[in-house]
């Protein structure tokens, strides 16, 4: 072969490989040593690893210490025959696996492997693990078998990786849906211990702990916080504006402008007032802001109370959020409140705790609930603290 067809030759096999081809895979082409050393003194190929070269035409493929150790493993056979978890190549795991998923930002200076037996390498920075790992543990990205983002995270813990480092990739992993933390939290309590919790932590408080030492928040978690903030900012509204409510109570389904219109006419505003209210809920503002706290006190409103059991939990543990939100509801007009009780919006749980707040706090009371509501609070038992749940 003149080197043309050499290079041609290299060329095909390497499209599927990033650009590379081993040593030995270059003589499964026909092409020897010294062909292979002339085609890099001439500049088309170039040596980035021990028995692993790289077309110059080709770029410089990102990753390339983790492709070419991948490759080295088991040299001689070509990418497109390694199946995912092939027991001669092994799959990218631990810190890797965090490069190749882009997740956090945990130190990476060897290339980690997991193979299924036991295996020795004269490379000094690559990192053969032995574990054995199922078909739903690996996946591929950029053309490589990788752990899973959930059993990279497993691998670390049992690694004794840095906590907070951990904590930055479960953060990253669960807002971009790579995992979820119920099933993660089955996985890694094991490793509640060996991070300082407890002996009865559980898997759920081991990721907490370690987001918190990272100083990041579960998406989970930014959206309760937030569905508490626009509630709270809905209880507010009503309070300064009782109208809005009683036009929720009797409203009819309309559309969007429709309820733009009467928002901004009750509150004797044009239209494009709204769009300068103070921001009340963090991620609205304006006429949607006005519009989505209406939604979400009735949402609010037309949940179900807690049980007698998480009543009492709840009770228990001091909530600032929830007592401003009850303290702002007891001075709501009572005129209001018949009006949202009349709609069916004022759930009979919610209807008696206002009830119960008003008497304590102040001469109002609420009107005494119809005869129906009466049968359904019986049902309830104690749910008539009920009130003080936002959820």
């Amino acid at each position: 072969m003149n080197r043309t067809e050499q290079l041609a030759v290299l060329s095909s096999a390497a499209a599927d490989q990033w650009g590379l081809v081993t040593t030995a895979q270059a003589k499964e082409l026909g092409l020897n040593a010294v062909q292979l050393l002339r085609l890099t003194e001439a500049g088309l190929l170039e040596n980035v690893s021990r028995g692993v070269y790289l077309l110059s035409a080709s770029g410089m493929p990102q990753h390339l210490d983790i492709k070419a150790a991948w490759l080295r493993l088991h040299p001689g056979e070509f990418a497109w025959n390694r199946p995912p978890g092939h027991p001669m190549s092994g799959v990218v795991s631990h810190a890797s696996a965090c490069r190749l998923h882009e997740l956090g930002d945990i130190p990476a200076p060897d290339v980690e492997i997991t193979v299924p037996r036991r295996r020795t390498t004269n490379e000094p920075f690559v990192h053969l693990r032995t574990a054995p790992l199922d078909p739903e543990e690996i996946t591929v990205v950029d053309g490589l078998p990788v752990t899973t983002a959930g059993r990279t995270i497993t691998d670390l813990l049992r690694a004794k990786a840095d906590g907070g480092h951990v904590g930055g990739v479960i953060a990253e992993a669960e807002r971009r849906g790579l995992i979820t933390v119920d099933d993660l939290a089955e996985h890694v309590q094991p490793y509640a211990r060996r991070y300082g919790l407890g002996a009865t932590a559980t898997g759920s408080d081991l990721i907490g702990h370690l987001v918190t030492q990272a100083g990041e928040s579960l998406r989970r978690q930014e959206v309760d916080r937030a569905s508490q903030e626009g509630f709270n900012a809905a209880v507010h509204l009503l309070a300064e504006h009782p109208d809005l409510a009683t036009a929720l109570a009797h409203s009819r389904p309309r559309t969007a402008r429709e309820a733009s219109d009467e928002t901004a006419a009750l509150l004797g505003m044009r239209l494009s007032d709204l769009d300068r209210l103070p921001r009340p809920h963090p991620i609205t503002t304006g006429r949607a802001a006005v519009l989505k706290a209406l939604r979400d006190i009735d949402q609010q409103l037309r949940k179900p109370g807690p049980t007698p059991t998480e009543l009492m939990r709840q009770l228990r543990q001091p909530n600032p959020d929830l007592a401003e939100a009850l303290r702002t509801l007891r001075h709501l007009d009572p005129a209001v409140l018949r009006s949202l009780q009349q709609a069916g919006v004022l759930s009979p749980g919610m209807h008696k705790a206002l009830e119960q707040a008003a008497t304590t706090t102040s001469s109002r009371q609420l009107p005494p609930p119809d005869a129906s509501m009466s049968t359904q609070d019986d049902d309830h038992g104690d749910d008539h603290l009920g009130g003080e749940d936002t959820d």
